[in-house]
């Protein structure tokens, strides 16, 4: 019965072209406030998604050194990531170079990798003897390409002044995209015995990186509390020679940065829902003025004002659900939009990275949606206590004027 009601209430009011491209007009503005705000979140989702992924490919979950520069990886340390449940894990080297290439040059840092390293960071590195794998971004303003032929300069040090770098021919086999530009314009990886013998290190290493063993239903929240509190327990089990660093270390300032721009932001563009609430109010007294003896009637057949504005929720509900289903569309438009057109596209030197994807949780939509209702009601609830406070006779007067 009550939804009979409701669609003759719909119906009568939507009879007229012009009140329906109203309603249609309320609810695409409605859609799109909620929309800008999603994807504005969804935009800075994505760049701190995308920046722990990038950071996550170079390095693991967690690196660790030695207080003393180089160390060798011993069965005591085997004995303590075993302690731990730690797993995956690999020893490396990492030393700053120079990579010279049909006469320029740039300052790269490299990394000594075995094969357990391409497990750490699921990154698709193999390399043999004298061969070298490079990030994108080197590989796009150097114009080398697979099968080009690089020279790595490394410094001797400083014991004999009179000392020359050592310089190293290697053939690029791999351009690997991790997707920060400042990574991808520094990293080349070689393999690890190779460096070795070159920096007569022997058997010695600076770093390890490993991953904590995580549940794979857990979501990247837990799992960046879960690294967390691994690495307190490291500390305490390494004891002082060694330190860890997360993965977004390197980043940790700006991925805070875009944590607060996006609160703030956010709370900023809530003036765009309540502009468009304010429309869906304007919708309601164009509504009641058009069709004041239609609705003079309904209360003249025993209609309650309490029914009546029961009715006008449900309108102002169905004009909300409608909009946020609505919106997600604009969202993936925005989101296709922003992937696929050139005008969109970054300058990696500043923005780290080429392109943004919009990167949105269930939890990102319920709150978006959540708070648009929040305003629905706050603001139309005193627009429809004003409609109840509206008289019989009142009706009378405009049905007979």
């Amino acid at each position: 019965m009550k939804n009979d009601r409701f669609k003759l209430f719909l119906t009568l009011f939507l009879d007229h072209p012009t009140t329906v491209k109203f309603a249609v007009g309320v609810l695409v503005g409605m859609a799109f406030s909620i929309a800008v705000i999603l994807s504005t979140m969804g935009i800075m989702d994505g760049f701190d998604h995308a920046l722990k992924v990038g950071l996550k490919k170079s390095v693991g979950d967690v690196a660790m050194h030695s207080r003393q520069g180089f160390f060798v990886l011993n069965d005591e340390i085997r004995k303590k990531f075993d302690q731990q449940k730690i797993k995956t894990f690999s020893a490396l080297v990492q030393t700053e170079s120079f990579l010279i290439f049909d006469e320029d040059s740039r300052g790269v840092l490299v990394k000594a990798i075995d094969e357990s390293y391409a497990e750490v960071v699921d990154l698709p590195l193999k390399l043999n003897m004298g061969e070298v794998a490079i990030g994108s971004e080197i590989a796009k303003i150097n114009q080398i390409k697979i099968g080009d032929e690089i020279v790595l300069a490394f410094g001797k040090g400083n014991v004999e002044i009179k000392s020359m770098p050592s310089l190293e021919r290697f053939k690029v086999t791999e351009i690997i995209n991790h997707g920060i530009y400042q990574k991808d314009s520094r990293l080349v990886y070689v393999r690890l015995d190779e460096i070795q013998r070159i920096l007569e290190l022997k058997n010695r290493v600076n770093m390890i990186s490993f991953n904590i063993p995580k549940n794979p239903d857990s979501n990247e929240r837990d799992d960046l509390k879960l690294i967390e509190n691994s690495i307190v327990n490291l500390r305490q089990h390494f004891g002082y020679d060694f330190y860890f660093k997360p993965y977004w270390r390197e980043l940790t300032s700006l991925i805070e940065a875009v944590k607060v721009e996006k609160f703030m932001i956010s709370m900023i563009l809530q003036m765009v829902v309540i502009i468009s609430i304010f429309n869906i109010l304007a919708f309601i007294i164009f509504i009641n003025e058009k069709k004041s003896k239609e609705l003079f009637l309904f209360k003249a057949l025993g209609l309650s004002k309490k029914a009546m504005s029961d009715l006008w929720m449900k309108l102002v509900l169905s004009i909300w659900g409608l909009s946020c289903l609505i919106s997600i569309i604009f969202v993936q438009i925005f989101k296709l939009i922003l992937l696929k057109f050139s005008l969109f596209e970054l300058p990696s030197d500043i923005y780290y990275m080429p392109r943004i994807e919009l990167f949105l949780s269930y939890k990102d939509y319920l709150l978006v949606f959540f708070l648009a209702l929040v305003w629905i009601l706050l603001i139309t609830y005193y627009l429809l206590r004003r409609l109840k406070q509206k008289s019989l006779l009142e009706g009378l007067r405009q049905e007979f004027a």
